[in-house]
């Protein structure tokens, strides 16, 4: 428990040819990107000036990770606006992120020629520099979601790891958030 939050961990590893044919459909996933109110304000999210397609190429094997921050009622209970839920929401998301990314930085590090996912790019607290038309400032330590590059995460997370992705509608707090990452080896 932290913070009245439970914090629980999947993964599976899957032939990554196997990952891509079964959940990559770019086109698909792009209508719902360009959705997003955030759609091109950050350089871990389209558009690229690459084929997203590329970015998994020569990898032999995924590894799929789910970490599932639960709340718990009380918590949930006390987000009485949506603006309440976000920033409990954003709290904890940064809180497990401290934790997660240099895990998975490590993990590449430690397999030459891998290539990490993380959830969301989180790394620049005062704002990415996209918008301002400036480089990334963090070009080393920035990575891609899946879903940026086309994957179906609902489908990725349901089918290999038995967890149903859960979001608000009304603006409430949900039962669970959970931050989906990735470690293509080679």
């Amino acid at each position: 428990m932290i913070d009245k939050m439970k914090v629980s961990s999947k993964q599976v590893t899957i032939d990554a040819g196997e990952f891509i044919r079964r959940y990559r459909d770019v086109d698909r996933i792009r209508a719902f990107c360009l959705q997003c109110p955030g759609y091109g304000k950050s350089w871990s999210c389209p558009p690229f000036d690459f084929d997203p397609v590329t970015v998994t190429d020569g990898f032999k094997t995924v590894t799929v990770m789910g970490t599932t921050i639960e709340f718990d009622a009380q918590t949930r209970a006390a987000c009485t606006t949506a603006d309440q839920s976000r920033v409990k929401s954003r709290e904890a998301i940064n809180q497990v992120m401290k934790t997660l990314l240099p895990q998975l930085y490590e993990q590449e590090r430690q397999t030459p020629g891998s290539r990490c996912f993380t959830f969301r790019c989180e790394l620049c607290p005062e704002g990415c520099t996209r918008p301002q038309g400036k480089p990334c400032r963090h070009p080393d330590k920035m990575r891609h979601s899946l879903e940026s590059v086309g994957f179906d995460l609902v489908a990725v997370m349901h089918d290999l790891l038995g967890i149903d992705l859960e979001w608000s509608t009304d603006g409430s707090l949900p039962k669970h958030i959970t931050l989906v990452t990735a470690l293509f080896t080679k």
